[in-house]
C-alpha cells in the first residue's frame, strides 16, 4: 500500500526495481502535469497584450527548458541503470522547482496586467 510521507512524497513500501520504477513513473507524470500547464500558459500568453505576452513567454521559456531538462534527465537514466535514482530524483525535483518559480512569475505578470 502506498503512503504519503510528511514532505509529500510517495512511499509505496516497495524495494529494488519495482520502487524505482514507482518513482519514474511518478516523476514522468508530474513532468506531463508541468507540461499541460507550461501549455496552458502558452494559450494565455497568445490572448494576453503584446507587452505582457512578451514577459509571459520568456518565463515560460524558462519553465519549458526547465520542463526539457528533467525530461532528458529521466531518458538518461535507463542508460545508466546502475545509477543513484535519489540523486536523478533530487535533479529532476530541484528543476521541477525551477520550473514552479518560472511558472509563478509568468501568472503574475498576467495577474497584472498590462504595463500603462
Amino acid at each position: 500500500m502506498a503512503t504519503t510521507t510528511d514532505n509529500g512524497s510517495v512511499d509505496t513500501g516497495d524495494t529494488g526495481d519495482t520502487a524505482d520504477k514507482t518513482t519514474v513513473e511518478r516523476l514522468e507524470k508530474l513532468l506531463e502535469e508541468w507540461r499541460a500547464r507550461i501549455d496552458d500558459l502558452l494559450v494565455q500568453a497568445d490572448l494576453a497584450s503584446k507587452d505582457v505576452r512578451e514577459a509571459v513567454r520568456a518565463n515560460a521559456e524558462v519553465a519549458e527548458n526547465a520542463y526539457l531538462a528533467a525530461v532528458n534527465r529521466l531518458r538518461d537514466l535507463p542508460k545508466d541503470a546502475s545509477g543513484n535514482l535519489g540523486s536523478v530524483r533530487d535533479g529532476v525535483d530541484k528543476l521541477v522547482d525551477d520550473m514552479r518559480q518560472a511558472y509563478q512569475s509568468a501568472e503574475a505578470v498576467i495577474r497584472r496586467g498590462p504595463v500603462e
